[in-house]
């Protein structure tokens, strides 16, 4: 079977009954007396010679209009790439060419309202226009990267804040801290608490020290975090009982009380 342009402009050979001619509407192919219409384009030396409307002569050209529609003008001869009404109707790297129904090569000019309205790895942008950004697969890969939060659903990295709230960060306001499970940490939006926790092993981003409030976690950190621990039944070498500030106590029992930075005052 012949492809594409060939469709409309033939494969140059002659055979015994075959003959072809370009009409005032296009390139028309015969069998005996039987002719169809191919196309509006005529290949280069087709029976009459008369060109296509614009200009065009068929299969070899110096523009697009020159060829068939649904082919653009590559290199000299035309070339197949599909017909189309939108920009969505043709493959990758091409546009469509309205007035003549045919995709050509070309970046599409993408507008948006949302951001699921652009491809993976962009954003809708204030402008209207998708933005690419990074791909990711959670909020600590889009802060690495440059960007505030990663939307997991799209795979996508975007500025500002995670909606939802992040573990990360530290607070800037006068918010209360929410008062957390063992094993989670608070959310904050905007450096304020949301009044919700997260579970530690499910943040999105590492938390800071002062925010962990187990014992398991925080030893966990030990490149950046140290426990801290309370004394029971403490008391001096005088036996006495130990109070605030006093040295050289000698405490019963320990439990952990809580967990800070390791460049914190102990």
């Amino acid at each position: 079977m012949l492809a594409g342009c060939e469709l409309y402009f033939g494969d140059g050979n002659n055979h015994n009954d075959d003959w072809n001619y370009c009409g005032s509407d296009g390139y028309y192919v015969c069998s005996g007396d039987n002719c169809e219409w191919q196309g509006p384009s005529c290949p280069a030396g087709a029976g009459s010679g008369t060109t296509q409307p614009g200009g065009g002569s068929g299969y070899e050209c110096s523009q697009n209009n020159d060829c068939a529609a649904g082919c653009y003008c590559a290199n000299g001869s035309c070339t197949e790439a599909g017909f189309c009404t939108q920009d969505s109707d043709c493959g990758t790297g091409y546009v469509c060419d309205t007035m003549r129904s045919s995709c050509v090569p070309g970046t599409p000019t993408t507008t948006c309202d949302w951001d699921n309205q652009c491809p993976t790895g962009q954003y809708c942008a204030p402008d209207h226009t998708c933005v690419a950004t990074c791909s990711c697969t959670n909020d600590q890969q889009a802060l690495d990267n440059g960007f505030g939060w990663c939307d997991e659903t799209r795979g996508t990295c975007l500025p500002g804040q995670d909606p939802a709230g992040t573990c990360g960060g530290n607070v800037t306001c006068n918010t209360a801290m929410p008062n957390c499970p063992s094993g989670s940490v608070p959310k904050m939006i905007d450096g304020c608490y949301t009044g919700q926790c997260e579970a530690y092993g499910s943040c999105d981003i590492t938390p800071v020290c002062s925010h962990i409030n187990d014992q398991t976690n925080c030893l966990a950190r030990a490149s950046d975090c140290s426990p801290v621990y309370a004394g029971y039944n403490c008391t001096k070498p005088d036996m006495s009982p130990c109070q605030d500030g006093d040295l050289n106590c000698t405490c019963a029992n320990f439990s952990f009380y809580r967990c800070q930075d390791k460049t914190a005052s102990p």
